[in-house]
């Protein structure tokens, strides 16, 4: 069914009565004589304009028309009819692309575009550029370090093959004069005048959750018209969005969920696996003289010293800036003892001795899987990792900053060429590096960041060529800020009930047998 057709008579059934579910907006497009469609074909039409149309969060979601969509559903479709860009020979885009670049020119070129991991978000970017470069302005795109610096730039000059594509930053030194568009480190890019004075120009900033810092905020220059937000979730613990991002890029304006990404096939669908595991008595004892203190601390630092209570991004930065006066400062005393206090309870977590344990029933699993990839909190829980699958036979490397850089591309090259089985990494894989494609993950460190824990999940549901699910595993400890029963992973686990295959809590019984049997039966489609 055409699409324009779809979204006409969706709108005609919300207009009539809004707060419908799919299944009775199915039911109202077979009374308007359609009477071949799915709840699929729905939920594709739905979430493919997310200009057009807006939910409530609701399970299952209820659906209206959003506020601006009378106005604008003629401008969009026209927007999206555009040709491509005259100087662009990448890949035919994608129809959330068109769809998302189409809302962001209807919005003044001014946005950010919210898309999960995996689903194509740098296309977007890439396309907006290239219409740049056809209307001769400059075009700077801001990442956040070195890999995501050589990734833009062979992407750009690949799919812009006639364009002067520059970098700056990690020891190169190139700039928007001589070249039309140019890919910056954000802290490099803060500290100059990127846009040459007069010139028009469009601001590409990929993650750009990362930049309401103060410090980085300072890269936003204000002489770029166009500007351009690209991350998978648009999320901070701090104030960072109302204070810097929002005002520079406005809202969001468009972007590729889960649900949207498993209709149009561009994400593998997936289950999840929830895994407690215990403290031994030692490990207890620590974890609680730790957080006893965290807790106490916190209190005082919120009390007598005057940090914010929330958002806790905004806590953490008051007590950090704290902990660099003098030592004779009480205040500076206090900040440290919670700062020491905060990381030990936290290296407790990621180094509990049961969860590898817990990791080495999973070499079986890892063992038939194609990749896998296990995400910690520590340099020194990512090596622990590493070493304990190999012992059980498993090719497993670990993936850390602390790594020299041919030595992160040849793990990367490994992993990519099936030389190694698993990559193992605290945080350096969570964002913007282009992984190879794996269809096994486990978490080993507990994250209350639902934007984490998106980006981690991101790494693994890229669609298989016999389309069999991805498989993604979280362990926790149990009594602790990691146990879902405490809270945890509230919002992540809320948002996979509508588009996981399968969400199991595992007991605590549970067994390498047992995990490996929950996994081949999802391989089987059982």
């Amino acid at each position: 069914m055409q699409r324009e057709l779809m979204w006409m008579l969706l709108q005609h059934l919300l207009a009539d009565q809004p707060g419908q579910n799919k299944r009775q907006l199915l039911a109202g497009l077979r009374r308007l004589g359609q009477p071949n469609l799915t709840t699929t074909d729905v939920n594709r039409a739905l979430y493919a304009n997310s200009v057009l149309f807006a939910h409530d969060g609701a399970t299952p979601p209820r659906w209206r028309m959003a506020a601006e969509a009378a106005d604008d559903f003629a401008a969009i479709l026209a927007a999206a009819a555009t040709a491509l860009p005259r100087c662009y020979r990448g890949n035919e885009p994608r129809a959330w692309q068109t769809e998302a670049l189409a809302a962001w020119r209807t919005q003044g070129r001014r946005g950010v575009v919210e898309a999960v991991t995996g689903t194509g978000k740098t296309t977007v970017g890439v396309l907006a550029a290239a219409a740049a470069v056809d209307a001769a302005e400059r075009v700077l795109v801001l990442v956040p370090g070195r890999e995501l610096l050589d990734q833009w730039h062979d992407v750009l000059r690949r799919a812009l093959p006639g364009v002067r594509v520059g970098r700056f930053g990690g020891g190169h030194e190139d700039s928007l004069h001589d070249h039309s568009v140019l890919v910056a480190i954000v802290h490099s890019a803060a500290r100059h005048q990127m846009l040459p004075l007069g010139a028009p120009g469009l601001l590409v900033a990929d993650e750009v959750h990362r930049y309401g810092a103060p410090t980085f905020a300072y890269a936003l220059e204000p002489g770029f018209g166009a500007r351009l937000g690209l991350t998978a979730t648009y999320a901070r613990e701090d104030n960072g969005l109302i204070e810097h991002l929002e005002p520079y890029f406005g809202r969001v304006v468009a972007g590729c969920s889960y649900e949207r990404g498993l209709t149009d096939e561009i994400l593998a669908p997936f289950r999840v696996g929830f895994l407690g595991v215990h403290f031994s008595p030692d490990e207890q004892e620590r974890h609680d003289e730790y957080d006893e203190r965290a807790r106490a601390l916190r209190r005082r630092m919120i009390l007598d010293h005057g940090c914010p209570e929330e958002p806790f991004g905004e806590f953490i930065g008051a007590v950090n800036r704290l902990s660099q006066g003098s030592a004779a400062d009480p205040r500076t005393r206090d900040a440290r003892n919670y700062l020491n206090a905060f990381t030990k309870r936290r290296q407790v977590l990621a180094e509990c001795r049961s969860k590898q344990e817990a990791l080495a029933s999973l070499a079986l699993v890892f063992a038939t899987a194609d990749r896998g990839l296990v995400f910690g909190e520590t340099t020194t829980s990512a090596e622990q990792a590493a070493a304990v699958l190999r012992r059980n036979g498993v090719l497993a490397e670990a993936f850390t900053s602390e790594l020299q850089q041919h030595e992160r591309k040849d793990r990367l090259a490994g992993f990519r060429e099936g030389k190694l089985k698993v990559l193992t990494a605290p945080r350096v894989l969570d964002e913007g590096i282009d992984v190879p494609q794996a269809e096994l993950g486990v978490v080993m460190a507990g994250s209350k960041s639902k934007r984490q824990m998106i980006q981690r999940m991101g790494r693994v549901i890229r669609p298989k060529k016999d389309r069999r699910p991805a498989a993604f595993i979280v362990l926790y400890v149990r009594g602790t800020g990691e146990d879902p029963d405490n809270g945890a992973h509230e919002d992540f686990r809320e948002q996979l009930i509508e588009v996981a295959q399968d969400i199991v809590d595992f007991g605590p019984d549970t067994s390498g047998a047992d995990l490996l049997a929950w996994y081949c039966k999802g391989r089987m489609g059982i």
